[in-house]
């Protein structure tokens, strides 16, 4: 199922931990396309039975936190969610397995180089479930819910403010966003955006820098913006223009979906799908009894026990996924809408930085607990972007006596008891904010606060304890610096490379605070309307690996493959990142799951 839309850069769970000793490894060249391979697994899952007419889908995704139910793209930071609000659709355009924006789906989008513009045209048959059209200030209205601070939406990034007005609308003085325009007014199918200038990534869905979904103004215009996110017209009794419409939300359990009577595109195979959540020790007994007939985000550590199953295909994909460790460095100013990188802490020094990543050992932690699901980062953009991504690039890899050297030279100097480092009458006391995750959680954060241990640095849990997944956003997400000083995060990506909206300097989700010039220069150049070709850009994005290698101002932990189990009476499955429209292609060729 495509996933061609930003997904919120999502402060996901930091690692995913289990054991176990089966192990493939995802091979760098693979194809992501419904016919292709990720190691040893297939993209999709090919059933030669008659599809049954009708039939309700079981669907669940793993986790042990509830999720938040929210539907209003610009309101929401939770993974979950937006898996699980996949059947309701959202994505604008079709885009191939390669991430460009195709023709064909609910609206079309040109471009003008000349005239620095791009217009989009809605389908003349996509309508609301409530069979309302879907109108052109549906489509700005995203805007103004992103952009109003009024919303509390995380969404705002540097790329968005590309667009003409639209950082005057967000720092209110301007009432309008003069860089939006309908040609066939409010109530038409046509949105004209203005731009200061042409990006390179324009062209690849997740972009950044213009929206690819629409909102209700119809139905949310006289809720009150603050309101809004906690309204049921967005939590629990939305309006969407994809293949399902949710009948039934449960916030934090499920959501059961109906045919959408309204949907654009060809009649859904089943009638129905109940998408639920799943507790991690739960799934391999529910798929095992058909209770499942697919199950989103199995973690790592049951991969060995899901494959021993014979009711069950295992499809996979290389994700857009990046796992990462990140320091503490400043704070986010509200009022510039931008990061600043003053915080009082011995991390501000990049050797400190440094050394606490050639102290980690995560090879091993991934050989021991992750199944070859996952392996060592070397840089920040996964190998699914094979012409982008640095391979030349080593990360950081277990190296306790460079670790140590580094130490030296920054002169933090062992105690008398050489256990722990000490410079200017002060030891190297570090915070670390590890997540609760699985059962395994614990035990990682404590392997690296050992490993942490042998270069000198007292690094203590945040709080005495493992920090819960809802306590940990409201932490990073929030403006002021807070009292931790590393953490981990994880980020599901979106489908252009482009980072300047986790990294940026006005980016709400740099939640580690880092900003330079130098870092905005290199940012900037990926996105530069002077960029003429593919090989351009990925010579400007292997300068900006490289310069975050040496900076450190985050340390790539792990990329992963994601695996799915799928039971199999399901046809129509796959993982392909063009498929637009698999929700309603999919379906069952029994009446009962197989166990």
């Amino acid at each position: 199922m495509s996933k061609g839309k930003w997904i919120a850069g999502l402060t996901v769970a930091a690692v995913v931990l289990g054991g176990g000793a089966y192990a493939y490894h995802a091979s760098q060249n693979n194809s992501t396309g419904s016919d292709g391979k990720v190691g040893d697994l297939n993209i999709a899952y090919k059933n030669d039975k008659s599809v049954k007419k009708g039939g309700n889908l079981n669907v669940a995704y793993e986790t042990d936190v509830p999720f938040k139910a929210q539907f209003e793209s610009g309101l929401s930071d939770d993974n979950t969610m937006s898996t699980m609000a996949g059947p309701s659709g959202g994505a604008l355009f079709n885009i191939d397995s390669e991430f460009n924006i195709k023709k064909g789906g609910p609206a079309d989008i040109e471009f003008d180089r000349d005239d620095k513009t791009a217009t989009i045209t809605l389908r003349d048959n996509l309508k609301w479930s409530d069979g309302k059209p879907v109108t052109a200030k549906d489509y700005e209205f995203g805007y103004e819910i992103i952009a109003n601070p009024e919303y509390g939406s995380s969404r705002w990034s540097d790329s968005l403010a590309n667009i003409e007005g639209m950082e005057e609308y967000h720092k209110g003085k301007a009432k309008d966003i003069s860089g939006i325009t309908f040609p066939d007014g409010e109530d038409g199918k046509k949105i004209v955006l203005k731009f200061k200038e042409n990006k390179p990534g324009f062209k690849h869905s997740g972009n950044g820098y213009f929206l690819e979904s629409a909102s209700p103004y119809h139905y949310l215009k006289d809720v009150e913006p603050k309101k809004l996110a906690s309204d049921p017209k967005t939590t629990t009794k939305p309006l969407v223009y994809g293949a399902f419409k949710p009948e039934k939300v449960v916030s934090g359990e499920s959501i059961y979906y109906t045919r959408n009577e309204h949907y654009w595109g060809k009649k859904p195979n089943l009638d129905s799908i109940t998408y639920t959540t799943v507790d991690p020790s739960k799934t391999v007994a529910s798929l095992k009894s058909g209770k499942y007939d697919i199950v989103n985000q199995p973690a790592a550590s049951i991969y060995p026990q899901v494959k021993k199953l014979d009711n069950v295909e295992i499809t996979g994909q290389q994700q857009l996924y990046i796992s990462l460790l990140n320091f503490n460095l400043g704070h986010y100013d509200t009022k510039k809408s931008e990061n600043v990188q003053d915080r009082d802490t011995p991390l501000q020094d990049k050797r400190v930085r440094q050394a606490i990543g050639y102290a980690r050992n995560v090879d091993a932690v991934n050989d021991k607990f992750n199944n070859g699901l996952q392996t060592r980062a070397n840089t920040l953009i996964p190998p699914v972007f094979s012409d982008y991504t640095a391979k030349d690039v080593k990360g950081y890899p277990e190296d306790i006596d460079k670790a140590n050297k580094l130490l030296d030279d920054a002169g933090w100097k062992w105690d008398k008891d050489h256990e722990f480092r000490e410079k200017d009458g002060k030891r190297l006391e570090l915070t670390y904010m590890a997540r609760q995750s699985d059962g395994n959680s614990e035990a990682i954060a404590k392997n690296y606060m050992q490993q942490w241990k042998k270069i000198g640095a007292d690094v203590k849990l945040y709080k005495g304890r493992l920090t819960d997944f809802n306590t940990y956003v409201q932490i990073t997400s929030a403006p002021e610096s807070g009292d931790w000083d590393i953490t981990d995060a994880a980020w599901s990506l979106s489908s252009d490379p482009s980072q300047v909206d986790l990294f940026g300097k006005g980016a709400q989700y740099n939640s580690g605070h880092f900003t330079s010039p130098e870092l905005t220069k290199k940012l900037n150049k990926i996105d530069s309307p002077d960029i003429k070709n593919d090989k351009e850009r990925a010579e400007a994005f292997k300068d900006y690996q490289e310069y975050m290698n040496d900076e450190a101002y985050v340390i790539p932990t792990s990329f992963r493959t994601d695996y799915t189990p799928v039971n199999k009476r399901v046809a129509n499955w796959t993982m392909d990142y063009g498929e637009s429209e698999g929700w309603s292609k999919l379906g069952v060729t029994a009446d009962k799951a197989e166990k």
